[in-house]
């Protein structure tokens, strides 16, 4: 097979000629960062392309959305926006769950106008997701699915679903459909040392330090991602751009995300700035201030106003309307103190949608799957230990294309290796 400024190996061969191959409907791709799969996405879809299908491309996220098409220039779509879902409606004041039900416009009986779908980190679809997708489905219609199978595994509703292997895992384990796993790592000969060392993680090794992998062990991590931060402001790194990110595995101990985001606001910004207080929903107890050149991250999927979860940006403008104007960096958008929008039910309710923008100068490592930053900071503290994981830590540490400066306790560390 002839593909421009591209020689596959024998494992990408074989993946595009299995992507490329009309009488599989269904193909799993998978295999570590840096082993192909963004490049043999682009050249199956354009195979396709050229054979007169009607491809479409998507992901779980807008985020990750967005990245599968700053990478491969393909349009890229989230699957919900593809699955036409309703809005979700009213939420519980104490919990924050879904009041009603969401639903896909698209399924058995009105399904796409793609004859090919192309899904980009099938890791992180959910059990619900893929049983919509394959339903919305036209008849005769294939679909390709792609991601890292190492990463963390879905967020599910339910318990039970929990305990089942993700959707991902079992179209890879299905023996009666078409599955490749590549496992040449290209960006590794090249002398990453974040990929030497992602492989390390997921073999159950301590990664080694290296130029571009910096080990700083510590039981201060907060002071420790001080220094790093002003270290790297010298070399010209600004981790309150939405090009650089602080990651942490979840939200809750002192190094998560609620209390990490304040401190870092602190430390990044002048407390002489002018601030407010943004509206929470009832069940975030933790109030939030913000202020113009704040990095934000939008928490919801809003259709209406073209912003989706997982998209970070810099606010430019908070007017004395209470608007938000953030630049997303492709857009800028205008998020409004109050949105009419269409309840399942199909009655009219308003709703608060600043209520969805949270402060991202820390993430958590769910929220960062799908994207990448150039340098990244992972810090792990025994405090987080409940979600400390090896696909959380291997997870982490890939979203980085440049550098990585992990910040653990010894402890730590350990554990994040050998737990599953």
């Amino acid at each position: 097979m002839e593909v421009k400024d591209f020689t596959p190996d024998e494992t990408q061969t074989e993946a595009i000629e299995a992507s490329c191959d009309v009488d599989s409907r269904v193909v799993s791709v998978t295999g570590p960062a840096g082993t192909g799969k963004t490049t043999i996405l682009k050249k199956a879809y354009e195979v396709l392309v050229t054979a007169g299908y009607t491809p479409v491309l998507c992901a779980p996220t807008g985020k990750a959305a967005k990245r599968i098409k700053e990478a491969t220039g393909i349009p890229a779509m989230t699957q919900h926006r593809l699955l036409e879902y309703t809005h979700p409606g009213e939420r519980d004041a104490d919990t924050g769950k879904v009041i009603g039900h969401s639903y896909p416009k698209r399924d058995k009986r009105n399904p796409l106008e793609y004859d090919a779908v192309f899904g980009d980190e099938y890791a992180m679809v959910n059990h619900e997701l893929h049983r919509n997708t394959f339903d919305a489905l036209p008849p005769g219609g294939l679909i390709r699915v792609f991601g890292d199978i190492n990463q963390l595994k879905p967020i599910e509703r339910s318990i039970p679903l929990r305990e089942k292997p993700s959707p991902f895992r079992e179209l890879l384990d299905n023996k009666k459909l078409k599955s490749v796993y590549l496992d040449h790592n290209y960006r590794q000969e090249e002398g990453s040392g974040i990929i030497f060392n992602a492989h390390r993680i997921l073999r159950g090794f301590i990664p080694q330090r290296m130029d571009d992998f910096q080990m700083n062990i510590t039981n201060s991590p907060i002071d420790m991602i001080f220094s790093i931060i002003t270290e790297a402001h010298g070399d010209g790194v600004d981790f309150a751009s939405i090009d650089h990110q602080i990651i942490t595995p979840g939200n809750k101990s002192w190094v998560g995300t609620v209390k990490l985001n304040a401190s870092l606001q602190s430390f990044l910004r002048s407390e002489t700035d002018l601030w407010q207080h943004i509206p929470r929903h009832k069940w975030i107890k933790t109030p939030v201030r913000m202020r113009p050149l704040d990095k934000v991250v939008v928490t919801s999927n809003n259709y209406t106003l073209e912003v989706f979860n997982g998209e970070t940006g810099i606010i430019q403008e908070i007017t004395d309307y209470g608007e938000i104007a953030i630049d997303l960096g492709d857009r800028t958008v205008v998020i409004p103190p109050v949105q009419a929008v269409m309840h399942s039910s199909g009655k009219m309710i308003e709703i608060d949608p600043r209520k969805d923008i949270d402060l991202a100068y820390a993430m958590t490592t769910h929220k960062c799957q799908g994207s990448e930053y150039g340098h990244v900071i992972y810090v792990i503290n025994k405090s987080t230990g409940y979600s400390q994981s090896r696909p959380n830590f291997y997870t982490a540490v890939t979203r980085a294309r440049t550098k990585v400066n992990l910040v653990a306790d010894q402890r730590s560390l350990s554990t994040s290796v050998w737990k599953m």
